[in-house]
């Protein structure tokens, strides 16, 4: 109910001190053609970490991620990328012990979702999702899809230009969980793969939606966003 008793005060700046020791397994599929630009096959990820409980610490949660990707050859050097991501984080309850969920292990949404949030263009980065009196502070359950019509323009450096459209949600619980309620956007963009720096890209895309910070919000409108070494 309070946490007054755990903060400390050094350098102008209230500290809430944390310690968690974690166990994270990760299993991935991957039948992809090509690691810069798959033409076919799909790559599936299953993210597990469990924290805290019998490890010791007191960062107590466990966190479940699934991601699904897909890639179709619609013609030559056009390709349709399907992806679709859940995921669901549940704190663990240690009786008569302090117990927190720190918040960098919530789902964060918007933006490009670099470097620890969910892409979702069309919005600024980390605004979908449960807010506190003025600022993002994560959800516990994610829900994202996204899909991309990809045309090839060049094989060495790769290069490619993309139009997506994408909807995606975070919520704090299963209770306010609502599938007819996404933020949805659409856009155009462009990728190209260098080395050493690893993918990199340019967005805009338009927010249908809003992200209700406040009463007079409205449609996010356009945003644009640049890519720095993304992930394959």
């Amino acid at each position: 109910y309070s946490i007054e008793e755990y903060l400390q005060f050094e350098d102008n700046e209230s500290i809430f001190r944390t310690s968690g020791i974690y166990i994270r397994q990760y299993i991935s599929r991957d039948s992809r053609d090509h690691p810069e630009f798959p033409t076919f096959g799909s790559q599936f990820n299953w993210n597990f970490t469990l924290s805290g409980a019998f490890l010791g610490g007191d960062e107590d949660y466990f966190k479940n991620e699934f991601e699904f990707r897909l890639y179709s050859k619609v013609i030559e050097n056009l390709v349709l990328f399907q992806n679709f991501k859940v995921g669901v984080l549940s704190p663990i309850d240690i009786v008569g012990e302090r117990s927190v969920v720190p918040p960098y292990a919530r789902f964060f949404m918007g933006g490009t979702g670099i470097p620890y949030g969910e892409m979702l263009r069309g919005y600024a980065d980390n605004t979908v999702g449960p807010y506190s009196s003025y600022r993002p502070k994560g959800g516990n359950i994610i829900l994202k899809y996204s899909i991309e019509l990809r045309l090839s323009l060049a094989e060495s450096p790769t290069v490619y230009a993309l139009a997506f459209a994408e909807a995606g949600n975070v919520w704090s619980n299963y209770q306010t969980v609502d599938i007819n309620y996404l933020k949805r956007s659409v856009g155009v963009g462009i990728r190209t793969y260098m080395p050493m720096l690893g993918m990199l890209g340019f967005d805009a895309g338009y927010g249908f939606d809003d992200t209700k910070i406040d009463s007079n919000s409205k449609p996010q409108g356009w945003n644009y966003h640049f890519l720095f070494g993304m992930p394959l």
